[in-house]
């Protein structure tokens, strides 16, 4: 069965599942719940040993998503996600999911990266902007990897900052 390991801060949380049926079951992990400030992931999912499988958890994880199916199939199309469940999606994108939950399949190995920024050339920023008006999803250009979802959710936006003049 397919996993997505669940970490917050750092920190290992816990296990999603995706059962042969489709269903999402979520487990916390053993020394998240060792760990004297473990918290739950939300109200609905409460720290405990054994797996959760109440459809709080689909519910849970399906809220880290946005909310538009054109979004969500533009997800699909981007990475080839397998469909538009929550699990199929995050294991894509959900190494950028809202709020401080990573989602990381349990065969890769979690890194942070540090944030950092590029210099523009009017090319590169004319080739950024060109990509944002054509059919590519979420605005992005086909060979770059850096999806993000906002708080707000995925919207089609990139930020950009003037240095000087």
């Amino acid at each position: 069965m397919p996993k997505l390991v669940t970490w917050m801060n750092n920190q290992r949380v816990g296990e999603l599942t995706k059962l042969a049926n489709g269903a999402h079951t979520f487990k916390y992990a053993p020394e998240w719940l060792a760990n004297r400030y473990a918290r739950p992931l939300s109200l609905s999912l409460p720290l405990q040993r054994g797996n959760i499988t109440s459809d709080a958890v689909f519910n849970f994880f399906d809220n880290l998503l946005p909310d538009s199916p054109i979004v969500r199939d533009r997800i699909v199309k981007r990475y080839h996600a397998k469909s538009r469940q929550p699990f199929d999606l995050l294991s894509e994108i959900g190494r950028d999911s809202v709020g401080a939950v990573t989602l990381i399949p349990e065969d890769e190995t979690v890194t942070h990266p540090i944030m950092a920024w590029e210099k523009l050339t009017e090319a590169r920023l004319e080739e950024v902007l060109t990509a944002y008006k054509a059919d590519i999803p979420l605005g992005m250009i086909r060979e770059e990897n850096d999806f993000r979802i906002s708080v707000a959710g995925a919207q089609e936006k990139t930020a950009l900052l003037r240095i000087g003049q």
